[in-house]
Parts: C-alpha cells; sequence; structure tokens
C-alpha cells in the first residue's frame, strides 16, 4: 500500500464543510470524508509548527522528545530518536517529501531520500506549486515496483493570507477600507502581538479596516488549497493509481481570526488552534462514510501509517493504531493534554464528557487569569470561564493533568518550564519588532503594565 500524508498547515477543523462550517471551504475535501473516515476530535498535543511536526513524526509527546517551542535556540530533537520516514526507508519504502520543514530544524529532513524543497517564502509556496511537484514525483513512482510514502506540505491558510485574486471575494461582501468599519482593527490594536501580527496585512492589503474580510481571506486560501487537493486526485484517479494508495489528511494546528483576542496567528491553546482535521481514505482498506467520535491525536498517525506499512512498530512510540479505534478495538481515551510555549506557555486537559482546563504556566502577555474551565459540548466558542462554580472539578483536573506530565517526563526536566527561563521565542520577535519601531522592551512592558 502506498501511502501520502498531506499536512495542511494552518487549518482548523471548524472551517471545512464536513466538521459543520457553513461557507463552502471544502467540497472536495468533503466529498473525499464522506467515502472515507473522518475523526471528529483529533487534537494536537503540541503546537504550533515544529513541536507538532516532531510529535506527528515520531509518535512522542513533546514532554518526551522535548521539542514544545517554535523557533527555539536550545531545542533539539536527540540524533537517538528516529522518525517515521526512516523506519519506512528502511523496510523498503520509496520516501518522498515536498517540504520545507527543514528549513527549520535538521530532524525533519530524515529518512527521505527524496526532499523536494520548494523555494521562497510561504507566501510563495502556494498549493499549485505542491501539487506540480508532487505530480511530477507521482508519474516517476508510478514506473517503479517499490511501494512508497509521500509527504506533502501545504501552506495556503498560514498567514499571509493571499489567495489568488478570483478567490478574494467569494466570501466577502462590501467594502473591507470602510472607515466605519474600524471598531475590529482597534480591537486588533489593544493585542500585545499586533506589531508583529498586523505587519503582513497593512503591507499586502493596505489599509484594511473590516478583519471580517482578513478572515473571508482564510476561507478563501482553503478554498483555492482544496482545489487543488482535488487535482492532485483526479491525476492520481487517472493513472490508475488509486486502488494502491492511502491518504491522510491533517494539519499541525489551526488558526485564531479573532476569537480571545488572538488575532490571525496560532498561539494559545484554544479549541480554534488544537482541533485539528484528519481525514483518511482508501478505495480498499478502509470502511466508507465512518465519523469516529472519540479522542484521537497526532501521536496516532506514525504508528497507523506503520501498521499499514507492515513494518513492526517501535515499542517507544506511545500512538495507537487507528485502524483499531476505527473498528472499534481500542478503548476510548478518558483525557487528551496539550500544550504550547511559544508566545506564551498554557496547558490544557480535555475529558471525554467536555470539560476543559487552561492552566497557565508562564509568560502570558494577555492577562489571562492563572486557571480557566470550559464545558465544551455546552460552550464550544469557550466564552464562558466556569472555574467559580466547579472548584472540585477544576482541582481534580488539575491534578490528572500534573499526574500525566509527571508520567511522561519521567526524571527528565519539564521542556516548557527550561524553555521560560531561557525566554520565549515569540517574546523575542515582539521585542525585535519593537525594537526596530525605536521602542524599548522595557518600556514597552511598563506601558502595558507588566512591570
Amino acid at each position: 500500500m502506498n501511502i501520502i500524508l498531506i499536512a495542511l498547515d494552518t487549518l482548523r477543523a471548524d472551517h471545512l464543510g464536513c466538521y459543520g462550517y457553513s461557507r463552502n471551504t471544502s467540497p472536495f475535501l468533503d466529498s473525499l470524508a464522506s467515502k472515507g473516515v473522518l475523526f471528529e476530535k483529533c487534537y494536537g498535543s503540541d503546537i504550533p509548527t515544529q513541536p507538532a511536526y516532531t510529535t506527528i513524526y515520531t509518535s512522542l509527546y513533546g514532554v518526551e522528545h522535548g521539542i514544545v517551542s517554535h523557533g527555539s535556540r536550545i531545542q533539539m530533537l536527540s540524533d537517538e530518536v528516529r522518525i517515521l520516514p526512516e523506519y519506512l526507508r528502511d523496510a523498503g519504502y520509496t520516501t518522498i517529501a515536498v517540504d520545507n520543514l527543514t528549513n527549520m530544524k535538521p530532524w525533519f529532513h530524515k529518512g527521505y531520500e527524496h526532499y523536494t524543497l520548494p523555494y521562497g517564502h510561504i507566501q510563495l509556496i502556494t498549493a499549485d506549486k505542491i501539487t506540480a511537484y508532487a505530480i511530477k514525483w507521482l508519474k516517476m513512482l508510478k514506473e517503479e515496483k517499490k511501494p512508497f510514502f509521500m509527504f506533502l506540505h501545504y501552506w495556503d491558510p498560514h498567514t499571509p493570507y493571499i489567495p489568488p485574486q478570483e478567490y478574494r471575494n467569494i466570501f466577502y461582501q462590501g467594502d473591507p477600507y470602510d472607515q466605519s468599519k474600524g471598531e475590529s482593527w482597534r480591537q486588533f490594536k489593544k493585542s500585545p502581538f499586533y506589531s508583529i501580527h498586523s505587519k503582513w496585512i497593512t503591507n499586502l492589503l493596505g489599509d484594511v479596516q473590516d478583519l471580517e474580510y482578513v478572515s473571508s481571506l482564510y476561507d478563501a486560501e482553503i478554498l483555492y488549497l482544496d482545489h487543488h487537493l482535488e487535482k492532485l486526485y483526479n491525476f492520481i484517479e487517472e493513472n490508475d493509481m488509486l486502488d494502491d494508495i492511502l491518504f491522510i489528511f491533517t494539519a499541525d494546528h489551526g488558526e485564531s481570526l479573532t476569537e480571545h483576542g488572538i488575532f490571525f496567528d496560532h498561539h494559545g491553546i484554544y479549541e480554534t488552534n488544537i482541533h485539528v482535521p484528519l481525514i483518511m481514505y482508501s478505495v480498499n482498506l478502509l470502511p466508507k462514510g465512518v465519523r469516529i467520535k472519540s479522542f484521537v491525536e497526532h501521536v496516532d498517525i506514525a504508528p497507523t501509517i506503520l501498521s499499514i506499512a507492515n513494518v513492526e512498530r517501535p515499542k517507544n512510540m506511545r500512538g495507537r493504531n487507528l485502524l483499531d479505534v476505527i473498528e472499534g478495538n481500542e478503548k476510548e481515551k478518558e483525557f487528551i493534554v496539550s500544550g504550547e510555549c511559544t508566545y506564551q506557555a498554557f496547558r490544557a486537559i480535555i475529558t471525554r464528557d467536555g470539560w476543559k482546563l487552561i492552566k497557565k504556566i508562564g509568560g502570558d502577555l494577555y492577562g489571562r487569569p492563572k486557571l480557566q474551565l470550559f464545558n465544551i459540548e455546552k460552550d464550544p466558542n469557550e466564552e464562558k470561564d466556569i472555574k467559580e462554580d466547579n472548584m472540585d472539578i477544576v482541582k481534580e483536573l488539575e491534578l490528572q493533568m500534573e499526574h500525566w506530565i509527571e508520567d511522561n517526563l519521567g526524571e527528565n526536566p519539564d521542556p516548557m518550564r527550561v524553555q521560560l527561563k531561557t525566554g520565549l521565542p515569540g517574546h523575542r520577535w515582539l521585542r525585535r519588532s519593537l525594537e526596530s519601531q525605536g521602542i524599548s522592551w522595557e518600556e514597552w512592558l511598563r506601558k502595558q503594565k507588566y512591570i
């Protein structure tokens, strides 16, 4: 069985039609999900990009592999830790990536016999280019007798949201430059990371006033991506390769589009960021039209791929084989834990019955409370913190989270707290941005009343 793992960077689950979104952003993915297997509750245990993909590749949690921050100068994956493509290569698979993660960290290149590195900033690495590279490889692979594993990394939903011109007004009506719509921008200005996250908007879109227009461009990027995923699929079908391929679609993290005061970025561990899509499709291997309601995680992807490839699973991998989950042979998880340590250091625990506790570890520039409690079954947008009325649940979940962390850390230090002592990457970027404007870090902190 050939396997294509497709990463749709920065794609939040709830902006796809198959996950209940009202806009028609994903007609192709929706149709594929209806014929395959969709996991309703897939979560990233470690976000954003570098932690998430390290978890996907290793099937280890961030507290185990140590990569919990994006852009950290102190965190490196041990050379002793092997990753998914290495196991597949050694088992006789041709391993190919169309990806640029190796520009960020060296371990993302391990195990690949062929690594196509698209040129330029992610703004230039558009879906048409990734699909074109993929098709070139597929034409060559069709002539080989060896099975292949291909990793395709699409970046379109990531900032900056600049889809082709013909997509830009599909989901927006009106004048985004109307000064009377400037309230949303004024709220954006209050964000602590405004000086970083506003630059691409003003540089590429001009004097936008209505931030709903910016959010609509995010959706337009998804639609553009969806069209090129369909083009890839059609090529495979037209070349009689479909029967022997398993597709896996997922994302490293989602995106906050103004929710919780976070504007057009993926820090924070609200549902907008940690709830990601996971869709599997195969003509012959999987059942049709199945929706899995129980928790699954990024750590489950590598063991599943190895199982399908008939490769013995390494004993240190923490995830489950999703084929067993699909067949109902796995006990449902009681809870999952997720964390972020780039712009701020927070962790969350989410239970099967919908309770979600968010705990601040440090580095917060938003003034969040130390603990937040939500019931995401009743309050999916996490709008009402109900900890004061449920302190018994807060204590129980906090203890459960701490036990999980201790169990997985063993005798190792918590990499989140180690990073905090050194300094968060997001704070370093903010400091650099402020100083480029002639604003000292200490002056800014005093003005914001952080010191």
